[in-house]
C-alpha cells in the first residue's frame, strides 16, 4: 500500500510539474509573428481563389498591394491599398473586408505588407 501511495505521488508531481511548464511556455496566445504572418497569407489567398464578380468589365488582372496593422484589441484591419486595376481593387477590398480576423492583443504593434499579382 505504501509503494501504490508513492507512485501515486510521484506520478501527481510529474502531472502538475508537466502543466506548470506547459503554462510556462505558452505566455502569448497567438503563434510568434511569423506564424501569424503566414496565417494571414492564408486567409488571404483562401478569400481571394475566387473573384467577387460585380462588375460589367471582368478584367481583374493586376498587382495590389495591402496593407495590416494589429489594432489594440487584436482585430487584424486592411488598412492600406493600392493597386492600378480600379476593378481589381475594388474586388480585392470588398472580400479582405468580409474576413473577421483576430489575434492576440501581444502583436498591436506589428504590421505587415503584401504585394498580390493577380490573374484571371
Amino acid at each position: 500500500m505504501k509503494t501504490i501511495k508513492i507512485l501515486f505521488t510521484i506520478f501527481c508531481f510529474i502531472l502538475a510539474a508537466s502543466v506548470i511548464g506547459y503554462s510556462k511556455t505558452n505566455k502569448t496566445t497567438g503563434a510568434n509573428t511569423a506564424d501569424l504572418n503566414n496565417q494571414i497569407v492564408q486567409e488571404i489567398k483562401d478569400i481571394l481563389k475566387t473573384p467577387y464578380l460585380k462588375f460589367a468589365d471582368k478584367d481583374l488582372n493586376g498587382e495590389v498591394i495591402i496593407g495590416v496593422k494589429i489594432n489594440e484589441d487584436g482585430k487584424i484591419t486592411f488598412t492600406k491599398l493600392s493597386g492600378g486595376n480600379e476593378n481589381l481593387s475594388s474586388n480585392v477590398i470588398q472580400k479582405l473586408n468580409s474576413l473577421n480576423l483576430w489575434t492576440s492583443p501581444d502583436y498591436q504593434k506589428n504590421s505587415f505588407s503584401y504585394l498580390i499579382k493577380y490573374r484571371n
